[in-house]
């Protein structure tokens, strides 16, 4: 292989992850087992997401029953859409997924697509109206979050005014319509519930980008800074506020454990650090999803504005192969309680599993064991780059 032709590692952690407002479409295909591999890119285009009531997807099984996707498909709920309001019941089974949390942590597969953003916002709104969640802790700095939540609370200075200049380089992919909608929804629940208000906490570190190291040790400590100080923050604010908190960050952050081939450069993830302190009181939740499109800043132009990139379907066999077999529309499932058998067995083992973070191209696939890595798994078919402001 050509010096030219090598792409590095995706830095999932370079910034935080967050994405779009509206539609996604119907399933493609995709996957691959076995350590990370180049990623192939494609174009795709992208359709509206489908609704539907919840159920086990049998009569949407393509695989045979002794195949993991047949068996996935015995366990999973069809997620009937990714909007904010309308019919929640969809979201029963995930109801009781997460009851008795008290942090709800949600990643997303890219740091730049729409429908990932967009699904937080539902899942957020939905759990602050009926489970009592009234924290909204995310991977940005912690000024952003200290004006945000002033935003949020009173109206203090303009959103528009504080995304842009707070949301600038590394942190821009959080500068878009889909993120905006969210803040408005949170500024409106505070108009109307002046006593139950929701409050926004930025747990991330505002200058601990790894790129400017020079060395790999160097940027891996930088990493579990800014891991730590994600879960420290997230504990430190649910234990002052005693309230229940909804953790956005990237699959990666909210994980956990570590995909295989990385967990000797980062021990342990902020998903892990929660675990570690509130035990069956922290919920993950991960997605993976086909094909689409996200923004990422170009690898091969360092300094340019993030950009959109297309990408087809996975490689074959790995793990979004299986997983976009389970059903024609998007699921979700607990692997906590997949019964044992094909399907827990395939969920223990390590599948080549996309991570796009803040650059591409990159090598997108990770060997992850997506029982151990998250209670609740999320598949979207199609995935759109979210929409800048």
């Amino acid at each position: 292989m050509k010096s030219d032709d090598f792409h590095p590692p995706c830095d999932t952690d370079s910034a935080p992850a967050e994405p779009r407002h509206g539609p996604a479409s119907n399933p493609a295909r995709g996957l691959i087992p076995v350590l990370p591999l180049l990623g192939l890119a494609a174009t795709v285009s992208t359709a509206p997401v489908r609704t539907a009531t919840p159920s086990a997807m049998r009569p949407d099984i393509t695989a045979s029953r002794g195949d993991p996707a047949g068996a996935l498909a015995r366990s999973a709920y069809t997620l009937g859409s990714i909007v904010p309001g309308g019919s929640a019941a969809d979201l029963r089974a995930f109801d009781t997924m997460v009851r008795g949390a008290e942090v709800v942590g949600v990643g997303a597969a890219t740091h730049g697509s729409s429908e990932f953003c967009t699904l937080k916002h539902r899942l957020f709104r939905h759990l602050v109206e009926n489970q009592g969640f009234r924290s909204f802790v995310f991977a940005a700095g912690r000024g952003a979050g200290v004006r945000l939540d002033a935003w949020v609370l009173h109206g203090t200075g303009h959103l528009r005014t504080i995304m842009d200049e707070e949301f600038q380089a590394g942190s821009s992919h959080w500068n878009t319509t889909e993120t905006r909608d969210l803040f408005r929804w949170m500024r409106t629940w505070n108009v109307r519930h002046p006593d139950s208000p929701v409050r926004v906490v930025g747990a991330g570190v505002d200058h601990a980008d790894p790129a400017p190291f020079d060395t790999t040790d160097e940027a891996a400590a930088a990493k579990r800074h800014r891991d730590r100080v994600m879960a420290d923050t997230t504990l430190w604010w649910q234990r002052h506020t005693g309230t229940k908190v909804f953790l956005s960050a990237h699959n990666s952050q909210v994980a956990g454990e570590t995909p295989v081939q990385v967990s000797d450069h980062r021990p342990e993830t902020p998903g892990q650090l929660l675990r570690e302190h509130l035990g069956t009181r922290y919920v993950n939740a991960g997605f993976t999803f086909g094909q689409g499109s996200f923004n990422a800043i170009d690898a091969n132009a360092p300094g340019t504005p993030w950009r959109r990139f297309d990408i087809g379907p996975a490689i074959a066999h790995g793990g979004e192969d299986v997983l976009e077999q389970v059903s024609r529309r998007d699921w979700y499932l607990d692997t906590r309680t997949v019964p044992p058998g094909t399907a827990r067995d395939w969920l223990a083992a390590a599948h080549p599993t996309r991570g796009l973070g803040a650059h591409w191209p990159c090598n997108e696939y990770e060997n992850t064991r997506l029982g151990p890595s998250y209670d609740i798994l999320i598949h979207l078919h199609h995935i759109s780059a979210a929409h800048r402001r």
